[in-house]
């Protein structure tokens, strides 16, 4: 009975022209077969499907070809995944004392210029911690046991810098100290010659100031040579006349003042 559903379902689902045709081949094929040998109507029903399906179903060796579908796998692809959050290296800069090595003897002073005081003369060779620096005059702010403070300033010209001298704080310079005029120069020795008419004067003084800007010598009340700061000698080479009295002195000067040496006189 399934077999019969399953038939008349096939039988549906074909066109009228079809279904026409496939009766009168059922016809033919029943008047061919003799009459006392006609099977059962269930049995002429399930031969009906059978023939049909045979004549339906198209042989797969008959088939004029036969599509081949083949697939392709994708390829996989694989990898290593960057890390996140790799370690990173800190560097951390090795510190040093940074330190002033005097290459030539030089004053420390209170300030960061010749306008302020001299505490201590350093000779070539002496170390000195750096505390401080002055870029605008190239200045360094050393440690220093001879000065009142603790500290004094080195010019750069005369020294070397090593350690970790880049790393020390920049430091505002104290206020320049109103200048007291400087101290009168002392006389050490002095002496003349007269030869033809001509006098040839020496002098030689004791540089008692320490905040000249020069020196001046006069003769006769007149100033005749103006010479640099620290200067302790002059010699004078003067024409005159028999018996004529000459007179010299030595005098210090800076912006804040002036002071005379002694008086040194003579004649031919």
């Amino acid at each position: 009975m399934i077999q019969s559903v399953e038939t008349m379902s096939v039988f549906m689902n074909f066109k009228p022209q079809t279904l026409t045709g496939i009766v009168l081949l059922l016809a033919m094929l029943a008047c061919n077969m003799p009459f006392e040998q006609v099977p059962p109507p269930d049995a002429i029903q399930t031969a009906a499907a059978l023939t049909l399906q045979a004549v339906l179903t198209p042989s797969v060796a008959s088939s004029p070809a036969i599509l081949a579908i083949t697939t392709t796998a994708s390829p996989r692809v694989t990898g290593t995944a960057s890390p996140i959050g790799s370690p990173t290296t800190t560097i951390t800069p090795t510190y040093s004392v940074p330190i002033a090595t005097v290459r030539e003897s030089t004053n420390c002073r209170t300030g960061p210029g010749e306008e302020y005081d001299i505490i201590v003369t350093y000779l070539t060779g002496k170390e000195l911690e750096i505390a401080g620096r002055y870029d605008p005059g190239n200045f360094w702010l050393v440690k220093s046991n001879e000065s009142p403070t603790g500290t004094c300033w080195l010019w750069g010209q005369y020294v070397d810098v090593t350690g970790s001298y880049w790393a020390v704080s920049s430091v505002t310079p104290p206020p320049t100290a109103t200048s007291a005029p400087p101290r009168g120069p002392g006389l050490n020795r002095w002496e003349f010659s007269c030869s033809d008419g001509t006098l040839t004067f020496t002098v030689i003084w004791v540089d008692n100031a320490n905040n000249e800007t020069g020196y001046r010598i006069f003769r006769n009340g007149e100033q005749i040579v103006e010479l640099p700061a620290d200067t302790t000698t002059y010699t004078d080479t003067f024409a005159v006349s028999s018996d004529q009295p000459l007179e010299y002195y030595v005098q210090v000067y800076s912006p804040a003042g002036s002071a005379n040496s002694s008086t040194m006189r003579m004649k031919c």
